[in-house]
């Protein structure tokens, strides 16, 4: 509510202003009829002072013309006189220098001055002989008229001096009474208010909210009483539907609590590593104490067979659990109340069972569920506990679609390896078999025409065939078992040489370089399959004395194999290209890793395989 405008005469600052202005002009007064007698005491004090010269020069003219001096000096004294002389009749602009204005003073002055023209001036300008008693007698009357004119301003300057000491002590009085006043005006129209206020304000500390305060008057403080009182009037109003309204917010804040902290124990389950029939078992506990329910079940949609599997549940009734009707989408009755709407399930009754509700699993705007939750009488979920049971719907929905993805990329990875075991069998077991079951046959054709030469000869292959099978199958077991940790690389390529030039007798040289961070643990695994397939090749076909291997380790990661064999003839791999199989291999496991894989012929004699892994998908693999 607007307070009207107050008059300019009842408003606090005139009432403060009139009474600064009123100290103010006392206080400016009482300092200027101060200046003013400090004024006339400093003039006083110079006009004796140079009332007192003129007796020195009076004395020193005298003087100089009893000794008979030059007249220059005389005339100087009778100077400096009459200009001290007339300072003192007509006062000095420069400096405070004046003769008090009492007849007393005038007429002696004017005495003065003619006895200085009449008698003294004659005599000092030309002096006659014989008369010099005479000139002493009036020089010295004059002198005394100086004296007494000396005397005069002198007691002039005392009664100033008194007048002024006698206006300080009144100064004193006034400020110690002015003082007075004004802190008695300021406590009745400041301090007493502003205390009153003060105290009521207290007692609404203390939970007072009937205190009122006096309106002292109709200026601002009177206003700020009107003011207080209006406001505790309806401070005091809204206190007393206050506790009704905080109540019911406490209440509504304690179930956002709770909900939050539902929420958070759920997500936080759901996160745990689980099989998804613990994820939906532990899902349902939760939600179930969460809500008092007196039982729930968790069924999970199955698209292949248009059905609801029952995933897990809780104080269900085996009746229930195994009904045919509820275990399709559109068909569950659950007492005569159809599926409707999808997989959204409406409420319906069951035997034994009071108030079922359903609720959706999803995720994004997939529906791949749905959880049913049974109540007991007058326990139903309030609305703000359906948007809760929605919402943790959407976070198991979440769980269930993570889950069903790992186990896909699981399934992916077993193929995948799977494919390539199945390639590094075909490359290099399905073809030594092969050659065998050929060599067994010929055995056989031999033995039977009695070529005795013929049966040892295939013996012979038939031997070193199951020798190399046997080392291939070492080979590929090895392979599978390998395991690389970070930063091992180097030491497994080690070990792999090592192992390489026992079985082989070949020469083995190791050459790493670079001070790049290390290669992941899947970089390091896949490299080390193909350092083992590019080893196997050069083992089979090269008839290589000696190998180098090169791994530099900078920027980018290049590994090189050079064998000092025959050499690679690139035309015939790409016409049969489709039968080595270990090359498509190295070729996978390089795109694996986003590498590449060049082999070049060397001259005059050898083998090159190159490695390149660029620094761009270092980190990305």
């Amino acid at each position: 509510m607007a307070f009207p405008q107050l008059p300019t005469r009842h408003r606090l600052s005139t009432k403060l202003l009139l009474l600064s202005v009123l100290w103010l002009v006392g206080a400016m007064v009482s300092i200027g009829f101060t200046l003013f007698l400090s004024w006339k005491l400093e003039g006083g004090a110079a006009a004796i002072n140079d009332a007192g010269s003129l007796r020195m020069r009076t004395y020193r003219a005298t003087t100089l013309l009893s000794q008979q001096a030059p007249q220059h000096l005389i005339n100087e004294q009778i100077l400096s006189f009459e200009n001290t002389l007339n300072r003192l009749e007509q006062g000095d602009p420069s400096r405070p220098l004046f003769l008090p204005e009492t007849p007393e003073v005038q007429a002696l002055m004017e005495e003065i001055r003619g006895q200085w023209n009449k008698e003294i001036l004659p005599f000092l300008h030309t002096p006659v002989a014989g008369n010099e008693q005479q000139v002493l007698r009036e020089v010295d009357a004059f002198v005394a008229r100086i004296n007494t004119l000396v005397q005069l301003i002198e007691t002039d300057n005392a009664h100033n001096t008194w007048l002024l000491r006698m206006f300080q002590i009144m100064l004193i009085g006034m400020a110690t009474l002015g003082a007075i006043s004004m802190m008695y005006l300021l406590y009745l129209v400041v301090i007493q208010p502003v205390g009153r206020l003060h105290q009521a304000m207290q007692r609404i500390t203390q939970g007072d909210l009937t205190a009122r305060v006096e309106i002292p008057s109709q200026d601002e403080l009177g206003e700020m009483s009107l003011g207080f009182n209006r406001m505790t009037a309806r401070l005091q109003e809204l206190v007393q539907t206050m506790e009704a309204k905080v109540r019911e917010k406490t209440s509504a804040l304690e179930a956002s609590n709770q909900q939050l902290s539902a929420l958070y124990q759920v997500t936080t389950f759901l996160q745990r590593p689980s099989t998804l029939e613990e994820a939906c078992t532990g899902f349902l506990r939760h939600v179930m104490t969460m809500t008092h329910a007196q039982a729930g079940v968790v069924r999970v949609y199955d698209g292949q067979r248009n059905k609801l599997d029952t995933v897990a549940q809780v104080n269900m009734p085996v009746a229930l659990l195994q009904a045919p009707s509820c275990s399709t989408p559109n068909a569950c009755d659950c007492n005569g109340a159809p599926l409707q709407d999808g997989l959204v399930l409406r409420p319906c009754q069951v035997e034994g069972l009071q108030h079922p509700t359903t609720f959706t699993i999803g995720s994004q705007q997939e529906i791949l569920g749905a959880f049913t939750l049974f109540f007991p009488d007058h326990a139903e979920p309030t609305r703000a506990t359906h948007q809760l049971l929605e919402a943790l719907g959407n976070h198991l929905g979440v769980t269930i679609a993570n889950t069903r993805l790992i186990a896909s990329d699981r399934q992916l990875a077993v193929m995948e390896e799977r494919n390539l075991m199945a390639q590094g069998l075909h490359d290099s077991i399905a073809q030594s078999l092969s050659f065998l079951n050929l060599q067994v046959q010929m055995l056989e054709t031999a033995l039977q025409e009695g070529q005795q030469e013929q049966a040892n000869e295939n013996l012979a292959f038939i031997r070193a065939g199951l020798q190399e099978s046997y080392e291939d199958v070492r080979e590929l077991l090895l392979n599978f078992r390998t395991r690389i940790q970070k930063e091992e690389l180097e030491d497994a390529v080690h070990s792999l040489l090592m192992r390489f030039e026992k079985q082989t007798g070949m020469r083995a040289n190791l050459s790493f370089t670079g001070d790049g961070v290390p290669l992941s643990p899947q970089q390091q695994l896949q490299i080390v399959f193909i350092l083992q397939e590019a080893l196997s090749n050069v083992r089979k076909h090269a008839q290589a004395h000696s190998v180098t291997v090169k791994l530099h380790n900078a920027n980018d990661f290049t590994m090189t194999v050079l064998d000092d064999g025959r050499g690679i003839d690139l035309a015939e791999v790409q016409a049969r290209r489709s039968s080595h199989v270990g090359l498509s291999i190295m070729q996978e496991r390089a795109q694996r890793i986003h590498a590449s894989i060049a082999i070049h012929a060397q001259s005059p004699c050898g083998t090159l395989v190159t490695l390149h892994l660029p620094a761009q998908h270092r980190a990305t693999s």
